[in-house]
């Protein structure tokens, strides 16, 4: 249906996870050098306890390495790796050593290992290793030097306007984050490469190119024309000018939004002249050019706090006929509050006719992946890898749009003048379901 008519909201891979190993022929890999992972820790930490990463590695000759890791698996498969990933980084005979940013884990046995991509793209893990986060915290010793060369394994390959409901939040954090986490849990619903995916690896937009957003017929057919043809295949945002949700905020992508160092970051902030707020649109593959039915919704993002702003990404029903054909909305908060989720069900009669989920983690200060599993008997939350809420009965079942949802908070408190708040998106990513 067309834009125009929707509303703005009020409210595993099986095994260890490891790449398969190809074949590289003499010409591949004669630019490839053998890289050898000296040192990895931790190899225990304490359980629901932020706990950054170290890889040391030295390298046959001097190259430089686009990124480089440390990814972690549960026993099933889901990706759950520490953000931060270094970009750029030189290695050399004499090595490197490179620290992520932190992360929570919950209890149990994981396998770690550092992992590298060349100037190809090609992703290569290295000698992998035993991860014991545990409930009581205590540190095992760290780990033996390994002298092991790397193997070689490329990475997995990598709508619109919300509406009404009951339920929003908000978090963000400021441009200029360099340090960018790594993929969050694979999906529970289906294996292998997402459907559609975006890391902004390589793109450049700078704030005020976010420029000529129409709205046009569907979400696809929905362009930004003053963004690169990349960039536009693949996003749209709210037009400059339209109210948020609390009309206390305007959507403006050109004052808010720009792509640098890997990641999307959204301004919101407030001038003398208006408060301006964003929200991006993932233009998903859709045989309506609108929204999909079913499938994993996952994003990797940090947030800085501020008073009066607030994130509420949703699924939204395309026919915009709410509350009766449901909403899913999460992570959904105040950026100075803590993450929650909601499912709004679906024959509803209310906003308020929901299940909700609190997290009690705060929504600014530390990278997350947040995921919505939604499939036709159920919707489940996850929060860094941990299930934080399943809803199992009303399940929205009609074609829903995605959108990023950024704006202010709607319990009246206004942004102050001269106030912001940032949102970084390191990756965006969506699975068809099976």
């Amino acid at each position: 249906m067309p834009v125009s008519a929707i509303a703005l909201k009020v409210g595993a891979v099986a095994g260890l996870g490891l790449l398969a190993v190809p074949f590289l022929g003499s010409a591949e890999a004669a630019d490839v050098p053998e890289v050898t992972q000296d040192r990895l820790s931790p190899v225990a930490i304490a359980a629901d306890t932020a706990a950054a990463a170290s890889l040391s590695v030295h390298s046959s000759a001097c190259f430089t390495a686009r990124k480089v890791g440390v990814a972690v698996r549960d026993a099933a498969g889901n990706r759950l790796d520490f953000p931060g990933t270094a970009r750029n980084v030189r290695i050399c005979p004499d090595g490197v050593t490179v620290t992520t940013a932190a992360r929570t884990l919950p209890a149990g046995v994981y396998t770690a290992f550092g992992t590298w991509q060349d100037g190809n793209r090609r992703w290569h893990n290295l000698p992998a290793q035993t991860l014991d986060v545990r409930s009581t915290g205590t540190p095992a010793p760290a780990p033996s030097p390994t002298t092991a060369p790397t193997t070689a394994a490329p990475s997995p390959s990598p709508t619109a306007t919300p509406s009404p409901t009951a339920s929003a939040t908000s978090s963000s954090p400021a441009p200029g984050f360099t340090a960018s986490p790594s993929a969050g849990s694979s999906p529970t619903s289906t294996a292998g490469a997402p459907t559609w995916s975006d890391d902004f690896d390589g793109v450049n937009v700078p704030l005020g190119s976010w420029t000529g957003c129409s709205n046009g017929p569907s979400i696809t057919a929905s362009h930004c024309t003053g963004l690169p043809a990349a960039v536009d295949s693949k996003w749209w945002a709210y037009p400059d000018g339209w109210k948020d949700t609390s009309k206390n905020g305007t959507y403006s992508p050109s004052k808010t939004m720009s792509i640098a160092n890997g990641q999307m970051n959204l301004h919101l902030n407030r001038d003398a002249s208006g408060t301006w707020v964003s929200a991006p649109v993932p233009k998903l593959p859709s045989p309506t050019g609108g929204g999909v039915q079913y499938g994993r919704f996952e994003v990797t993002w940090k947030a800085t706090s501020a008073a009066g702003y607030k994130m509420a990404w949703l699924l939204w029903p395309d026919d915009d006929v709410w509350p009766q054909h449901g909403e899913i909305d999460f992570p959904e908060g105040d950026l100075n509050g803590t993450i929650k989720a909601f499912m709004h069900r679906a024959d509803a009669t209310s906003g308020s006719d929901q299940d909700a989920f609190s997290t009690g983690v705060p929504t600014a200060g530390a990278w997350h992946t947040s995921a919505v599993d939604w499939q036709k008997d159920g919707v489940t939350f996850y929060l860094d890898g941990k299930v934080i809420g399943r809803s199992t009965a009303r399940i929205p079942a009609n074609s829903m749009h995605w959108v990023l949802q950024s704006e202010t908070a709607l319990g009246g408190t206004v942004p102050a003048v001269g106030s912001s708040a940032d949102i970084a998106v390191d990756s965006v990513k969506f699975w068809k379901a099976g």
